[in-house]
């Protein structure tokens, strides 16, 4: 149980913190299109609520992978996680920018969740 409990975190912290990033980045405009000095803009992006908060995200997910490391196989654990935050995000990416899915990635999403099942099952 304390197995599914780590993964699903990892999981979920992972794909939120990527989100809150992408959503932090998306409010600070395009490094290449800001007149700011590097430092000041990267001094700007660090001070983002969202980007403070994906990073503590990211953080925590990256603990509880290394605990994951600790107690399973990473050739199971591995693709389990990437999969299921690729979902995660992909629909989150929809949801909260309206980024457009097509027909290629629904099918590409539909593989990814048969190998995260095969995968789940195979032990």
């Amino acid at each position: 149980m304390i197995r599914i409990l780590f993964i699903l975190g990892c999981i979920v912290f992972a794909a939120g913190g990527n989100l809150l990033l992408k959503s932090g980045m998306g409010q600070m405009g395009s490094v290449t299109e800001t007149h700011l000095p590097l430092a000041h803009y990267a001094l700007q992006t660090l001070l983002k609520p969202q980007i403070l908060v994906g990073v503590v995200l990211y953080i925590l997910s990256f603990v509880m992978w290394l605990s994951l490391l600790s107690m399973m196989d990473i050739s199971v654990v591995y693709p389990i996680f990437v999969s299921a935050a690729f979902l995660i995000v992909m629909a989150g990416s929809v949801v909260w920018f309206g980024e457009h899915v097509n027909l290629v990635r629904v099918l590409g999403t539909l593989v990814v969740a048969a190998g995260i099942f095969l995968v789940s099952v195979s032990k």
